[in-house]
């Protein structure tokens, strides 16, 4: 009997174990803070982090499986890949044999073959997780760890915002050695990320799938999980101040949208579904700018700075418009009322603004 468990216990493992790998690194490598193993060039910012190790893991399994004819991967991707990797490899010859670009040393030839090597690294995910999924339980068991690895990066989030929970950067070559840092008050959140640009471009794509399964599915436990996932998302989304990735999700969003409605079978059906939810989540959009998009609406009220009259009547409206909604607040809740727990910073950290290290006496300039 125990060796009529044992192999049942290995022959399930056999069937199932990409699959776990692949549950394994869609939760892994967003919630796993950017800390580095060691570094293949010493004198270049790119370093290895133990997400290349399980990645590596994952695909010598994946290329067991292959050998073995266990899984099915072939795919129009597949072909895709070969066509990058081909002219890539093409690529880093021309540049150094024919055009120059491309020094034959060993520091920036090494530069160059990590880089390539690191691209087909992130290619190969799609082929592991491919050929993990045998069925629909198999894409909704992924889909559901992926809206569970939003909900976690959010509280990360929130806890590096308010509570000075360690940030760990890539931004330039000291901070990608692993320094621990915490976040000033106007700094961008970046969560588990390396910077706010990687987080933003994952949420840009999480953000809309995750509207497409709140839409799509038809139990309410479902549609609640889904849609308190999207809410958790956005937030950080805003508090990223990410500009570009923020246009990037609006423009998704109403793509989703849009191409629901198209499945609505008459015109009127169409028009009612797209104004019922782009009305819906437009306004969830707004009511995040204006309560938590301090920062982000600073950014993107430098692009008026080129139009100085327009710059000066928004500024002297917005100016008005703070006054009466503090009017408002004070009024409900009273002066002194606080909606932050305040804590400390934490003795001896690094304080960091995206950009710099600050010093004690370094001072960030506040938005007017």
């Amino acid at each position: 009997m125990k060796l009529l468990s044992r192999k049942k216990l290995i022959s399930w493992l056999d069937n199932n174990l990409l699959l776990f790998l692949s549950a394994f690194l869609i939760a892994f490598i967003p919630l796993w803070p950017k800390i580095p193993l060691f570094s293949p060039i010493e004198q270049y910012i790119v370093r290895v982090r133990l997400e290349d190790v399980l990645v590596a893991f994952a695909g010598i399994i994946w290329l067991i499986q292959v050998f073995r004819k266990k899984i099915a991967w072939r795919s129009i991707y597949f072909y895709l890949v070969i066509a990058y990797a081909t002219i890539g490899l093409l690529s880093v010859l021309g540049g150094v044999f024919v055009i120059n670009t491309i020094p034959l040393e060993p520091l920036h030839l090494g530069k160059s073959l990590l880089h390539y090597f690191r691209y087909l690294e992130y290619f190969s995910l799609f082929f592991i997780l491919y050929s993990s999924i045998k069925s629909a339980k198999d894409v909704k068991k992924l889909l559901f760890i992926s809206g569970l690895t939003v909900v976690a990066i959010t509280i990360y989030g929130y806890g590096q915002k308010y509570l000075y929970w360690p940030v760990y950067s890539t931004m330039n070559r000291e901070f990608s050695k692993g320094v621990r840092l915490y976040l000033t008050e106007h700094a961008r959140v970046q969560s588990t990320f390396a910077g706010h640009y990687d987080l933003g471009a994952y949420l840009v794509i999480l953000l809309p799938l995750l509207l497409s399964l709140f839409i799509y599915s038809k139990k309410i436990i479902a549609r609640v999980f889904f849609f308190i996932c999207f809410i958790l998302g956005l937030w950080l989304l805003v508090t990223s101040a990410s500009r570009t990735p923020f246009a990037s999700y609006l423009v998704g969003i109403t793509v989703v949208m849009g191409l629901f409605a198209l499945k609505k079978p008459s015109w009127t059906q169409k028009i009612i579904f797209q104004l019922k939810y782009a009305g819906i989540f437009y306004a969830i959009t707004l009511i995040m700018m204006i309560f938590f998009g301090q920062d982000m609406n600073e950014r993107f009220l430098q692009v008026l700075d080129g139009y100085p009259k327009i710059s000066k009547t928004y500024h002297q409206l917005n100016h008005q418009r703070k006054i009466v909604s503090k009017n408002i607040i004070t009024s409900i809740f009273g002066k002194d009322q606080k909606f932050i727990i305040e804590v400390e910073k934490p003795e001896g950290a690094i304080a960091f603004d995206n950009n710099n290290v600050l010093t004690p006496t370094d001072q960030l300039p506040t938005p007017q």
